[in-house]
């Protein structure tokens, strides 16, 4: 610490010749196939960045369950917090609705919903109202959906946000939505997490 109180910043390396300077927020496109944040609004970019440290307790715990075609699941066994990023990638047809909601509750098996929180960020999926595909996903939604103590929603436009509290409101259930990452992990009682 400096003699005048205040803590440096940490200092700033310069990147290897060929290495990635994305932000470690980010997942390479390799790593997610058709997770492309720069094929993004700009709104929804910012918000990717990491979020603003609160007394240096941002939490980088959040670890890899599955990557999967339309989902990207994430849990932090210390926070007790899962996350389920939607991919770029849009839904072909009911089967493939059905099957990709089989494979996330397969995936979630082992996760003892009433003691942990979820925040689904719907950000990057792409936007879809249509009553056919509504009706398959009222039947489904649950398997990522139900049971956990809080629940928390990202989304890109005011649309999202009010798709997912009427949906929140069939189901009976509590929903935050938001645009704001901070404003969701202060609604779970979480300290911001690396997205």
């Amino acid at each position: 610490m400096a003699l005048s109180g205040k803590v440096p910043p940490p200092p700033s390396f310069p990147a290897a010749r060929g290495a990635s300077t994305r932000p470690p927020s980010l997942p390479s496109p390799a790593h997610v196939g058709s997770l492309r944040p720069s094929a993004l609004p700009a709104s929804v970019r910012s918000s990717l960045r990491p979020p603003e440290r609160v007394g240096g307790l941002t939490c980088r715990e959040l670890v890899e369950i599955a990557n999967l075609t339309h989902f990207q699941l994430r849990v932090d066994r210390k926070c007790r917090i899962v996350m389920a990023r939607r991919t770029t990638t849009p839904f072909q047809g009911t089967t493939e609705i059905r099957d990709c909601f089989r494979e996330i509750q397969i995936k979630l098996a082992d996760i003892p919903r009433k003691s942990y929180h979820l925040l689904v960020d719907a950000r990057f999926g792409p936007s879809r109202n249509d009553r056919g595909f509504e009706l398959v996903l009222e039947e489904e939604r649950g398997k990522l959906l139900f049971g956990f103590a809080r629940n928390a929603a990202l989304a890109a436009t005011a649309a999202g946000r009010l798709q997912i509290q009427r949906f929140a409101k069939q189901d009976g259930r509590e929903v935050f939505a938001t645009d704001d990452p901070a404003q969701a992990f202060d609604y779970l009682g979480l300290r911001p997490h690396l997205l």
